[in-house]
């Protein structure tokens, strides 16, 4: 198994996934070797060195992004990929199966441009190891979930998702070595549940994980928690949920068994709904040791909401705001500039939004445009604007902003209109110097979230970069 991720902006990201996949095939019988591919200096050196000292007969390829998602500074992610394949296809004649978040969205693409066989869409861990189990390649080519280089197009029903109580633990510690992204940001995660019943514009977890929930036992969640306790010195966990308060009642069974076991950690969440969230919520969360927490609105003004699906409005944004706001939970607050419907009144409701409600203890993430994915609301409306035209492949980054709005007069509003810094930019987090700060921050033992400090680093560090974002001084 290799983790070909080598993102470490904004945070490098622990292959969840992957070890998932590789922990279902070691309990199928298999013997396996986990790469990671993260943080090495030469990944195709590393493969090579691996491949001559392992001779596998399969080899499992886990893609988690094909590009950064950046409108102002796109970077595709293939290339080099492509260049770990080429490799692996020279030095040998293992049967090889891609697969992760990046490759189910565009398999087909991704086959045809990497010259690969097969690919697994969505989940992977049913799926590699009836692919590795086949006795040839015909047979592993008509695998549930496998696509085909050359076959036909995936539909819907090609496959059942894993039933939640089928979902094994992962054992992160067991095949990746954390200590290397605890030195970085002293945070492990945790999945208790999988897929997502809601129906953004722009939103590709359906494709990924399935268009309903299915809710992991909230006792063997925790025993996950408890485990990785045992085995790293990680004692902070992020719930990285699709949702983290959906389905109704989750949360609270979650954070209930949580308190009920006495785990002494402390936690956080990426991604929260303003949809239907309570007090009473909020309330458990900090009992359950919850510090912070990732809100995704996206938007401040009710008919960008309704363009891009959110399933809430204006009103119930704001009164999520006024909740937190009384919490002690730090909140950091989401934005897409340049969705559906964004002009320069809508704008003005988010600028007033984040003036109103994020306080000195919280921030705002801010994107600008958002990445086209086929299979999603936003494709066919960049297709009937004229965006993107219908036989785009969609494989290098193409992105939506809205045709009323163009992203430099969108940033200059956001710019003069907020009156504090507490605002960071996707680009912001490209920054080099942002990986010095977060190692800094781990070894003296900063609190987290390491955003909480964006400010601080602006301004005390003086950073400065393209279109007026920070970047560190020379």
């Amino acid at each position: 198994m290799i983790s070909t991720n080598r993102e470490t902006a904004p945070q490098p990201v622990v292959p969840l996934g992957a070890a998932w996949v590789t922990e279902a095939l070691q309990l199928a019988g298999f013997q396996v070797r986990f790469l990671d591919l993260c943080f090495l200096p030469d990944p195709v050196a590393a493969v090579a060195d691996a491949l001559a000292g392992f001779a596998p007969d399969g080899i499992a390829l886990s893609v988690r992004n094909l590009d950064n998602c950046n409108l102002l500074a796109p970077k595709s992610y293939l290339r080099e990929l492509r260049e770990v394949v080429r490799l692996i296809k020279a030095h040998s004649e293992a049967r090889i199966l891609i697969g992760g978040a990046g490759v189910s969205i565009l398999p087909h693409q991704v086959l045809e441009y990497l010259e690969l066989d097969f690919a697994v869409v969505g989940e992977g861990e049913r799926a590699a190891v009836q692919f590795f189990s086949a006795p040839d390649a015909d047979a592993a080519g008509h695998v549930a979930g496998v696509v085909c280089r050359k076959g036909a197009l995936r539909q819907e029903n090609d496959t059942t998702p894993v039933a939640a109580g089928d979902i094994v633990m992962p054992r992160l510690h067991g095949w990746v070595d954390v200590g290397r992204y605890l030195a970085r940001e002293p945070v492990l995660p945790v999945q208790g549940k999988r897929g997502c019943a809601q129906r953004c514009l722009y939103c590709t977890y359906r494709i990924i994980e399935g268009s309903s929930w299915r809710v992991r036992d909230p006792v063997a969640v925790v025993d996950e928690i408890a485990e990785m306790m045992r085995h790293t010195p990680a004692r902070e966990f992020e719930f990285v949920d699709s949702i983290f308060n959906e389905p109704e009642g989750y949360l609270e069974l979650l954070l209930e068994e949580v308190l009920r076991r006495g785990v002494k950690a402390r936690f956080c969440a990426s991604s929260l709904s303003p949809k239907g969230l309570t007090e009473g919520q909020l309330r458990l969360m900090e009992r359950a040791g919850m510090t912070s927490l990732v809100i995704t609105p996206e938007s401040a003004a009710g008919a960008t909401l309704a363009a891009l699906q959110k399933g809430f409005d204006e009103d119930e944004v704001h009164r999520a705001a006024e909740l937190l706001g009384r919490s002690r939970l730090r909140a950091l607050w989401c934005f897409l500039l340049g969705a559906p419907q964004e002009d320069e009144e809508t704008l003005g409701r988010t600028v007033a939004f984040l003036n109103r409600h994020v306080g000195s203890k919280d921030a705002a993430f801010i994107t600008t445009g958002i990445r086209i994915y086929p299979g999603t609301g936003l494709h066919r409306l960049a297709v009937r604007e004229g965006t993107v035209q219908a036989d785009d492949d969609l494989l290098m980054p193409s992105f939506y902003f809205s045709p009323k709005l163009t992203p430099e007069r969108a940033r200059s509003l956001l710019d003069q209109g907020v009156r504090h810094g507490r605002c960071i930019h996707l680009t912001d987090t490209e920054a080099p110097v942002l990986n010095t700060l977060r190692r800094i921050g781990t070894a003296v033992g900063l609190p987290t979230p390491f955003w909480r400090y964006a400010g601080y680093a602006k301004g005390v560090l003086g950073w400065r970069g393209p279109c007026g974002i920070p970047e560190r001084r020379q």
